[in-house]
């Protein structure tokens, strides 16, 4: 009874454990196949991820080189500017004054500058003729100075709108005998364009006013030498000396005196 009872018991234990066993087996095969499923999601989400960063990344690449490629140009075109501004620079002056005068003796002539928008004095504004003289200087800027409606000049003569530039050395009209303006030297005036003074630079009346009314206090005047008059040429003057009813009088004396104007 009791040899039955212990080969029943056994039997029950062998059949439990098989079952058990087969549990287990059939578990970690689910197990291994979910692991295997879960690493390939990952496996495939991870290319995913990565594939999309790799894009991303190399677009946010492409664009960040798309950038510094405009500021390049940017840069450059500002480098330009400067470099143009700075050759300007070196060939044209800048200041404070609404004008710059260039005086050119050699050729009589005068022309008259204004700034251009970055300030430099490169735009001509005014072409004038002139006569300079032997003591009319050669080179150099000098800055005018307080002016005369009539001023005395050497030789007991006296000159019209004078704008001091240097010393003795001025902007005048061509001078008169009196300070009248019926009483101008003529055969003076027919001179305009040629070295006719002693160091002045004599003008017509209506451009020696328009420097008197328009060129303040400290306005720049350079002086050189050069066959080339100027960027807008050089002025013709009128002559005077044959007509005996007007010539005591400028021409371009807008006066309504003048016998010019009647």
């Amino acid at each position: 009874m009791n040899k039955k009872f212990f080969i029943a018991v056994a039997f029950v234990l062998i059949i439990m454990f098989v079952l058990i066993f087969s549990s287990n087996l059939k578990k970690d095969k689910s197990d291994t196949q979910v692991s295997s499923q879960n690493a390939s999601v990952i496996t495939n989400n991870d290319a995913g991820v990565t594939g999309k960063n790799t894009e991303n990344t190399a677009s946010n690449i492409e664009n960040k080189n798309d950038g510094n490629n405009v500021g390049q140009k940017v840069e450059n075109k500002t480098d330009e500017k400067e470099s143009k501004s700075g050759d300007k620079s070196k060939k044209a002056p800048t200041g404070n004054t609404k004008y710059y005068i260039k005086v050119n003796y050699q050729e009589n002539a005068v022309t008259i500058y204004e700034k251009d928008e970055d300030g430099y004095y490169t735009k001509p504004l005014k072409a004038m003729i002139c006569s300079c003289g032997t003591a009319t200087p050669k080179s150099g800027v000098y800055k005018t100075s307080k002016g005369y409606e009539w001023g005395f000049l050497e030789g007991g003569t006296f000159g019209r709108y004078s704008t001091r530039i240097k010393g003795g050395i001025m902007f005048h009209s061509v001078p008169y005998v009196k300070e009248s303006e019926d009483t101008l030297e003529y055969w003076e005036y027919d001179k305009l364009g040629t070295t006719a003074s002693l160091g002045c630079v004599r003008l017509c009346l209506k451009d020696c006013k328009w420097i008197f009314d328009n060129c303040e206090v400290g306005t720049p005047v350079e002086f050189y030498a050069d066959s080339d008059p100027g960027p807008l040429g050089k002025p013709t003057a009128q002559k005077i000396s044959d007509n005996e009813k007007c010539r005591n009088w400028d021409p371009t004396d807008t006066s309504p005196n003048s016998p010019w104007n009647n």
